[in-house]
């Protein structure tokens, strides 16, 4: 992954969202995939960390490993949760 290409575009003011994985709390007794799949507003990078910047229901400063990364797409304004 080209970080120092999406710090760019960030610099330049492109809208960057970028789907993730998440770990999730399960349930008691509850069997399925210990993580969640979510997208959010891109808002900045850290190249010598390798971490991503992000606004987590539009509000909320989190930020997320490289690893941990899916896609980074354009920003259309829209933000999902999925099941993974």
């Amino acid at each position: 992954m080209d970080l120092m290409a999406i710090e760019s575009k960030l610099i330049s003011g492109e809208g960057l969202k970028i789907k993730y994985r998440y770990p999730r709390q399960l349930n008691p007794g509850e069997k399925g995939p210990a993580y969640g799949v979510r997208t959010d507003k891109l808002v900045d990078v850290s190249i010598e960390l390798r971490r991503f910047y992000v606004l987590f229901r539009q509000e909320t400063p989190i930020w997320i490993n490289e690893d941990e990364v899916i896609e980074i797409t354009s920003d259309d304004g829209v933000y999902e949760e999925f099941e993974e």
